[in-house]
């Protein structure tokens, strides 16, 4: 019994000097440390082909500045905002046609043959050819006033669309620095799932070795199957999130949606692009004098103002001049000028006994107190933008310093556990475990480094001075 003992007992310490012998000492960080013919089976592990299939091909490799270049040319919120501003402009100048007088030339000529009674005598065999030519020229002179008040509040409203322009210029740069962002993190999440599920495939084959050898169970290999079709799961959903990325930064680019993007980063860095000592009430009181929305909704105030001053034109005389010159005559004795000169003056004391004319006004002022509501409303969404992409930024700050250090953790975590199982002093679950949470981990840097750039990308956005510059400032890909 005792020999028995000793054989088995030395027989274990053969097998466990053997996996030690077998062990590979790899790089902490990307590489994982198993036995050399397990690692040899990690390299043969082919998933790119289908990594690729999802991805499409000949992908298209761009930077964030290509995108955004891109982005300003060919966006069609942007071309549409720019047709709206044009339209506006030409509504202005069309309102200050008003100021002109309007000019007609007339004529007519009239034959007369045969009978004619001029007077009480009666003309035999009368034939005459009448020419009548007139220049005329009228002026409504403002029309009361409202000509000028149109006119104003047409350039007011042709200020909310400029201003339109360049808001929505701005949100355009913001959503396609923020989908480039998130393309870059579904890339680099892919390519952490995609190590991670080779892992889990030698991880299944090195548990179906042991249970042949009578060194493991049936519980550990259904076990890494579990995890291996968790990483296969993990796997397609962040390609299916790249794929979405995609589609969504092509289609804020204006380029064929179905265009293969694909950033050109190979890892994720964070970019400061909001000063640290900025305080939540700079930033605001930054927006409330930058932001281009906020400037619109002002113009429209003074757009509705004017137009309600010019309801009250209703009350106001509306004089008007006539000016024309004619030239009256026949053919055979010749024509001769007159000149004619009228001053007119309406006076309608508005409409429907003035109470219509009231009532328009009351209508319009309560359109301006609506609107002045709105605008509060939107100044106190923005400082609420504002809070909450600032706290936003400084813990994501603190969460990519949190997760640098558990990378730098879980990759000796994983180490060790391979080093202990491959001496025969750990356990499956514990190799399983270290892989999993440093999955995790990486996953939760890349999360944490892109949660920080959008941030910043979107106080940049909030307090109203964000350009192509100030978001590429500091960027180095």
């Amino acid at each position: 019994m005792k020999k028995g003992i000793i054989a088995l007992f030395i027989i274990f310490i053969i097998l466990s000097a053997t996996n030690i012998c077998y062990c590979k000492e790899e790089q902490i960080g990307d590489e994982i440390n198993l036995a050399t013919g397990f690692a040899q089976c990690l390299e043969d592990i082919n998933i790119e082909d289908e990594v690729k299939s999802y991805l499409g091909e000949d992908s298209t490799y761009i930077n964030l500045k290509e995108c955004l270049e891109i982005a300003l040319l060919y966006n069609f919120y942007l071309k549409s905002a720019n047709f709206d501003y044009i339209r506006s402009s030409w509504e202005y100048k069309n309102s200050l046609t008003n100021f002109l007088p309007d000019l007609s030339v007339s004529n007519y000529s009239v034959y007369y043959s045969g009978q004619v009674l001029v007077g009480a005598a009666l003309l035999e065999n009368f034939n005459e050819l009448a020419l009548s030519v007139y220049v005329r020229g009228a002026h409504q002179l403002t029309k009361g006033g409202e000509q000028i008040f149109e006119a104003r509040m047409k350039k007011n409203l042709k200020f909310a669309q400029r201003h339109n322009l360049e808001y929505t210029r701005s949100e355009v740069l913001l959503y396609t620095t923020k989908y480039y962002y998130e393309l870059l993190r579904a890339k680099l999440n892919i390519e952490i799932y995609q190590k991670n599920y080779k892992e889990r495939c030698v991880q299944l084959l090195q548990t179906e070795n042991l249970m042949q050898a009578g060194l493991g169970t049936k519980f550990d290999v259904i076990r890494s199957k579990t995890e291996l079709a968790q990483a296969k799961q993990n796997l397609l959903d962040a390609l299916q999130e790249f794929r979405l990325s995609q589609a969504r930064l092509a289609n804020i680019m204006g380029v064929e949606i179905t265009s293969s993007l694909m950033p050109v980063e190979l890892e994720a860095q964070e970019y400061m692009l909001i000063d640290k000592e900025k305080t939540i009430e700079d930033l605001y009181n930054t927006a409330c004098l930058s932001r281009e929305d906020v400037k619109k909704i002002r113009s429209q105030i003074q757009a509705l103002k004017e137009e309600k001053r010019m309801i009250y034109t209703q009350f106001v005389p509306r004089p008007r001049i006539i000016a024309q010159e004619q030239w009256q005559g026949t053919a055979k004795v010749g024509m001769g000028p007159a000149i004619v000169l009228g001053v007119y003056a309406d006076w309608n004391l508005g409409q429907n006994m003035g109470a219509g004319t009231i009532t328009q006004a009351k209508t319009k002022q309560a359109q301006i107190d609506k609107t002045i509501i709105d605008l509060e409303q939107s100044l106190r969404d923005i400082k609420e933008s504002i809070l909450k992409d600032y706290y936003e930024s400084k813990i994501s700050q603190d969460r990519i310093a949190i997760s640098k250090e558990q990378v730098q953790y879980a990759t000796q975590s994983v180490k060790l556990a391979e080093l202990r199982l491959d001496a025969g002093e750990g356990i499956l679950i514990d190799v399983i475990q270290a892989q999993t949470f440093k999955t995790k981990t990486r996953v939760e840097l890349v999360n944490s480094i892109i949660r920080y750039n959008i941030a910043q990308v979107q106080m940049l956005f909030d307090s109203g001075i964000i350009s192509k510059n100030e978001i590429l400032k500091n960027y180095n890909p």
